[in-house]
């Protein structure tokens, strides 16, 4: 069983490095600045000191979520894990702390664990991260357009924003790390694991996800929402780091799904640009409410067989 529970947590680590890293580099991709294999190296090799320096709070939080057997564990991975590929698959950045604490707690209603105060700080962090980082993007586009428009020389200007983004890049996925590794690894560490080990280990899962997978998302948000030249990528990527980092300080599995788009459009308004495809907005906005759904669901029925079976 133990066995199992590393296996199935790897997979969701790699999963969740996969997809997030889109949220992060997706608007500098869509800018073209930068080649995407090397954002993917740097990336994988920030987020896992993300997860080994900053994790930890993370973990401690998700533990707290409510305790839970081998099988009870294994039925949460493996409902995440289907959830997760099947958005995917959809071409969806979904949020994928939403499809592992819905899972959580499906399986928590049955065996009556569920912690409804840490559960409560959870949701209501999914709420406010899409209002926060609208709110980092429409300022930080209004407050830094007239500063960057203020240097006049446009190489200097170039050399400027190419700096910026990749520092803010490397912020962003050492924040990446930091925020998602509790997401998967919170569950083992209640089992009695070495939290040292699942910094660890936790990391470098995401790491592998970013670094081979990471590429398939990138482009997905950025094409499809908004338009972003060079400098609405630095504020997009700025607010989203921001905003991820701001609620890893309290310990809070927040999706970067929700802050990219809510930083996205802060900073489209910003500017005067509206969405280009209401479709797909409002397709990404029901999955964030069907993903914790389908996750909880599925979850249940996994335990109820495991219950019968074993």
């Amino acid at each position: 069983m133990s066995y199992l529970l590393l296996i199935f947590a790897t997979a969701l680590g790699i999963l969740m490095g996969a997809n997030d890293v889109g949220n992060v580099l997706g608007p500098i991709a869509a800018s073209g600045a930068f080649k995407i294999k090397r954002l993917l190296i740097f990336s994988s090799i920030t987020t896992f000191a993300g997860a080994l320096l900053g994790g930890r709070s993370g973990i401690l939080l998700n533990a707290s979520l409510g305790k839970y057997s081998d099988f009870e564990i294994v039925a949460i991975y493996v409902a995440s894990v289907i959830v997760i590929s099947f958005f995917l698959l959809q071409k969806l950045p979904i949020a994928l702390t939403q499809v592992i604490v819905g899972a959580s707690v499906g399986v928590g209603i049955f065996n009556g664990t569920v912690e409804p105060k840490s559960l409560f700080y959870v949701v209501v962090g999914w709420f406010l991260t899409p209002i926060v980082a609208f709110v980092f993007g429409y300022l930080g586009y209004a407050s830094l357009s007239p500063l960057f428009r203020g240097i006049k020389n446009l190489y200097v200007r170039g050399i400027i924003l190419k700096v910026v983004l990749w520092c803010f890049a490397l912020y962003g996925s050492f924040s990446l790390g930091a925020n998602d590794v509790g997401k998967f690894a919170g569950f083992l560490y209640g089992q009695g694991y070495s939290l040292r080990v699942l910094l660890f280990f936790g990391g470098f899962a995401l790491a592998i996800g970013v670094f081979n997978f990471g590429g398939r998302t990138v482009y997905t948000v950025a094409r499809e929402l908004i338009a972003l030249d060079d400098f609405s990528s630095f504020v997009c990527v700025l607010s989203v780091s921001t905003t991820v980092s701001f609620f890893t300080t309290f310990g809070l599995p927040i999706s970067s799904s929700h802050a990219v788009i809510g930083a996205m459009i802060g900073v489209g308004y910003s500017r005067g640009v509206r969405i280009r495809n209401e479709k797909i907005a409002r397709r990404i906005m029901f999955s964030w409410l069907e993903a914790p759904l389908f996750g909880g669901l599925l979850s249940s029925l996994l335990f109820s067989i495991f219950r019968v079976l074993w």
